[in-house]
């Protein structure tokens, strides 16, 4: 099966979907804090390494490094626009950043010198493999952690019907409507919906339900395995290395 997920070598995509969708997420803030408060509770002020893992512009480390200024960050992604975008955003000579992708098994092997992770974050990328290479990614995951090492991903989950779906895309389709009168643009809500709903990266998404992923962490040996925080498909879930 030929990959989608390569559009986001796109400069002009990338740039196209950090000026309008990341900045239009539902409830953005909300899901930041209760990542670090899921982080804070199992680790306290423990963080001396972290990997923000598909870290497209880098918000999840920036956050991150605001909580833990003085951890050892690793940004891995795939896009080389993404990560351009991540090194203006942090603004860090001190972290490290990788252009990688964790498709393929070995992947694991350019982060060696940098493991075992007190934390592994993730923001809206794993979604984009297959369960297969899903599930594989959660083993290797796990065997990247320190022991009592977190990780979490904030995720695009599926829906459990059409219905559902629709309910959401109507909250995701308000929500970029009130982003873009905010940037000053006059496009209709019936024009930002042809675009939202007809955007070339959809295709990219291959999303599993949250209480299968859950499932997969058990299965590897996570613990405190949960959904932390949802709205429809939008999902915080992980666990705990013993």
């Amino acid at each position: 099966m030929s990959r989608q997920d390569t559009v986001w070598q796109d400069r002009e995509l990338v740039k196209s979907f950090l000026g309008g969708v990341r900045g239009a997420i539902p409830l953005a803030t909300e899901q930041i804090d209760m990542m670090l408060r899921v982080i804070v509770g199992f680790r306290g002020d423990n963080v001396r390494s972290f990997i923000d893992l598909g870290c497209g512009d880098g918000v999840l480390a920036q956050a991150m490094l605001a909580t833990y200024p003085d951890a050892k960050a690793v940004l891995y992604d795939f896009s080389q626009p993404m990560l351009d975008a991540a090194v203006e955003r942090l603004n860090d000579d001190d972290a490290v950043v990788i252009q990688g992708d964790y498709a393929p098994v070995g992947w694991v092997a350019a982060l060696a010198v940098h493991t075992p992770f007190d934390v592994i974050v993730s923001g809206y990328s794993i979604h984009h493999q297959p369960d297969d290479v899903k599930k594989r990614l959660y083993q290797q995951i796990f065997d990247m952690l320190a022991p009592g090492g977190v990780f979490l991903n904030l995720e695009h989950v599926s829906s459990p019907s059409p219905e559902v779906t629709r309910i959401f895309d109507e909250l995701f389709l308000d929500s970029l409507v009130i982003h873009s009168r905010a940037e000053g643009s006059t496009q209709t809500r019936e024009e930002i919906g042809q675009k939202y709903y007809y955007r070339p990266d959809k295709d990219a998404n291959i999303l599993a339900p949250v209480e299968d992923q859950c499932a997969w962490l058990r299965e590897v040996g996570y613990t405190h395995v949960d959904c932390y925080f949802k709205v429809f498909e939008l999902a915080l879930f992980g666990g705990v290395k013993p």
